[in-house]
């Protein structure tokens, strides 16, 4: 429990901090704990005071190990089953998986070194440990030890693991086993980049989780080449190329889930800078309905992508999910019948059954070169990642009468903003109107976290700014309190908000006639379309999200 007394002072202070815990009770679970002789902080744990997660995030802070949440992370059982059941709940480890050739075990408590060599001595193979909640160990040993019982599966030895070759850097740091952990912890944190920064006296990283950037740790200065190089052998990229911004990419695995990473270095006054996207395969697979979509929404959608021919227009900033939108429709019409063939930079996602290409200026793959060429291999269905110049959408806009189905995206703010934005690239009115059968802006607003969430009466401002009619005097809103699991913020996850405009005759008019943007959106709205606002405030008194998430999501659109 040598982990638990050093916690307690970081513990107590941010329990305090947070107004959980008053200077009198601290004074009396002091007592509690003398007279027990117990660590304070299992007393805490006792009277509900803090929970597991809250104690594993701060052990692993301390030892300097990777707090890893077991809830999101399959496990493989086999690995569970090396390990007797009696070992494994009397020390409070789990073996999880092989990562890195290295059998990756969760702990409670990471300063129990019987613990630790009670796992080492079992283990002919390097020991990773990561630092999970005593809970979620407690859950995934009653399930893998009592299935086993079930079955009758014994426990099973499962070899010693083959020596690999690691790269140490200044101060015996092992580049490998450390980019693998940031991206790892990155992965659990659901964060969707990893921004590798150099500064004058460290190297700082940063994630982006939820659309908003925090610091995950900073690293010693001496360290930012071998770190550098080390991604760039993974991406496949020249590591003696440090003066010119290089691409690439490269797959990792996390345990059970396949990452795909993709990297983009720039050279600094400070040296190079990296930035990692994460692009998770199970992105690729959600459904109309999860991204956000309500079921009207979601019925209008579908039936423009099942239309015959035609162009659907995606709209919204960089981020905003217009690709994992374009991804989810695909997968509704793949079917054997169809022949789908997509032009993107980069391709994100895979997926089967359809024909994607790359854009590579280099060997003269561009948007426009691609579409040029597809219309020739009888497509049904073509996917354009992005429209950028007058010759791609002139050419996207022609195959979409030419008894094609076009999915486009554009960056414009609103839906409406996609009919006056190809017009000012010069389109011809008459292709416009007859090609657009639909056009739709999304952005991402930030979820209330489900683990700390909580009603609350509006305030007078709050009502007005939903429009809520006078006689209604009590309407109820959400909002998270901030936990272990939301990392305090209030919010985890995100979810799209959408605005989606049909096509009609009199849009078409008005298309012809090359009217303002505010002027093709005002018939919209009149004729049904619901805007971003709309739909952001909908899904705030739905406690989806928050009124100051809505608003500062589409203050923009509507200035």
């Amino acid at each position: 429990m040598i982990a638990a007394r050093q916690a307690e002072p970081r513990i107590v202070s941010d329990l305090i901090k947070d107004n959980r815990l008053t200077r009198e009770n601290l004074d009396r679970f002091r007592r509690e704990a003398r007279i027990e002789g117990l660590p304070l902080v299992e007393v805490l744990l006792t009277e509900d005071v803090i929970s597991d997660e809250e104690v594993a995030r701060v052990y692993a802070e301390q030892q300097g190990l990777r707090f890893l949440d077991l809830t999101r992370r399959p496990i493989a059982e086999a690995w569970s089953l090396t390990l007797p059941e009696n070992v494994s709940r009397r020390k409070m480890v789990l073996p999880l998986g092989e990562s890195s050739g290295e059998l990756v075990v969760a702990i409670g408590d990471p300063a129990d070194r019987t613990a630790i060599n009670a796992v080492q001595k079992r283990y002919d193979r390097p020991v990773h440990l990561v630092v999970s909640p005593r809970y979620q160990i407690r859950q995934h040993q009653k399930q893998v030890y009592g299935e086993a019982r079930r079955r009758g599966t014994q426990t099973v030895d499962m070899g010693p693991a083959r020596p690999t070759m690691v790269e140490v850097a200044p101060g015996g740091l092992n580049m490998v086993e450390l980019v693998d952990s940031i991206i790892d912890e990155a992965v659990d944190r659901r964060a969707s980049d990893i921004h590798l920064e150099p500064e004058e006296d460290r190297i700082r990283v940063r994630l982006r989780v939820d659309g908003r950037m925090l610091e995950s740790r900073s690293l010693p200065q001496e360290i930012v080449q071998p770190l550098v190089s080390r991604v760039k052998v993974m991406a496949t990229l020249d590591i003696t190329e440090r003066r010119a911004p290089q691409d690439g990419r490269f797959q990792h695995r996390s345990f059970e889930s396949e990452i795909d990473v993709r990297v983009a270095t720039i050279p600094t006054v400070l040296g190079e800078r990296v930035t990692l996207r994460l692009l998770g395969v199970d992105r690729a697979r959600l459904g109309l309905g999860e991204m956000g979509m309500d079921a009207e929404a979601e019925q209008a959608f579908e039936r423009l992508i099942t239309r015959p021919y035609g162009i659907i227009l995606l709209t919204g900033p960089t981020g905003s999910g217009k690709t994992t939108t374009m991804y989810a429709a695909l997968q509704v019409i793949n079917t054997i019948d169809k022949h789908i063939i997509t032009i993107e930079n980069p391709v994100e996602y895979h997926i089967p059954g359809v024909n994607q290409i790359q854009v590579d200026p280099q060997n003269n793959i561009t948007f426009a070169s691609a579409l040029r060429s597809i219309v020739r291999h009888d497509p049904d269905i073509i996917m354009v990642g992005e429209i950028r110049d007058r010759e791609t959408a002139h050419l996207a806009l022609e195959a979409s009468l030419t008894g094609h189905l076009v999915f486009a995206t554009l960056h414009t703010n609103s839906a409406a903003g996609a009919i006056t934005r190809l017009l000012d690239m010069g389109c011809e009115p008459y292709l416009v109107a007859s090609g657009i059968i639909g056009a739709i802006a999304q952005r991402l607003v930030r979820r209330v976290c489900e683990n700390c969430k909580a009603d609350y009466q509006a305030s007078a401002t709050e009502r007005d700014l939903l429009d809520v009619p006078a006689e209604r005097s009590e309407v109820k809103l959400y909002r998270g309190r901030g936990c272990a699991r939301c990392l305090r913020t209030g919010y985890y996850d995100r979810i799209g908000i959408f605005e989606l405009m049909r096509m009609d005759p009199g849009l078409a008019d008005l298309t012809m006639e090359k009217a303002p943007t505010e002027t093709i959106q005002k018939h919209a709205v009149e004729h049904g379309t619901r805007t971003l606002r709309m739909d952001a405030l909908a899904k705030v008194q739905a406690g989806v999200t928050t009124l100051e998430e809505a608003i500062r999501v589409t203050t923009a659109d509507i200035l």
